[in-house]
């Protein structure tokens, strides 16, 4: 999915905010599967929204209600957007994959304990960098079901170039035998990509303790 937007804002002389996102969505090269969204605020407020796909306004508060109805009933507004879909999103599907794919680099991931909290025993973080485009979903899983309790994600951040990164984090209490999971889905993978906790942790307990007991058994026969 590849959004594609345009802002535009203005302020009246009675000092009122009107701002709008135009966006293209863009879920594969096929034309008919692109969507065109137009998101209306009044002074920070999401007042309305327009959807190709349902084809018409949808009010979101009292005064959104009334004037997407207006719009709606407005034929030159109904053409208008159909015009505005098809300029600005369906003839340039192909030059937004393009230049997607020239660009596209698939992320690395690393996943590591982070600082004890005063609730829990563990927190993981999940950090995933250098990926392109921004889209990108992380999930949490602990011993094979999903995770959504404790869990917090930054903002998808730019490493200064055309990449990105982003850091999830899991807070949690473990016991010995859980294993953790946390996997990553980007367009540029052919499968999900996961790192884990828990294997190694677990092997340096078995280690330690199968060492504390031949020491412990060796002070027999000496």
């Amino acid at each position: 999915m590849f959004p594609l937007s345009i802002c535009d804002c203005s302020v009246d002389e009675d000092g009122y905010f009107m701002f709008a996102d135009f966006c293209c969505v863009m879920h594969s090269r096929d034309p008919k599967t692109v969507e065109y969204l137009i998101d209306w605020y009044f002074n920070k407020e999401f007042t309305m929204q327009y959807n190709s796909t349902v084809g018409k306004w949808t009010g979101l508060t009292p005064a959104g209600l009334i004037t997407a109805s207006q719009f709606n009933e407005d034929k030159f507004d109904v053409d208008q957007r159909k015009a505005e879909k098809q300029l600005t999103c369906v003839n340039n599907v192909d030059a937004v994959f393009n230049g997607v794919q020239e660009n596209i680099a698939a992320p690395s991931m690393t996943l590591q304990e982070g600082d004890h909290t005063s609730t829990h025993d563990t927190i993981l973080v999940c950090s995933v960098y250098d990926f392109y485009p921004k889209h990108i979903l992380v999930t949490w899983y602990l011993n094979g079901q999903e995770v959504t309790e404790g869990v917090t994600i930054s903002e998808v951040m730019t490493n200064g170039d055309w990449t990105y990164q982003v850091h999830s984090y899991l807070e949690y209490t473990p016991i010995p035998k859980d294993r953790v999971t946390c996997t990553v889905e980007h367009i540029s993978l052919k499968e999900p990509k996961s790192s884990y906790w828990g294997e190694d942790r677990q092997d340096h307990f078995n280690h330690v303790l199968f060492a504390f007991f031949y020491k412990f058994t060796e002070s027999f026969f000496i």
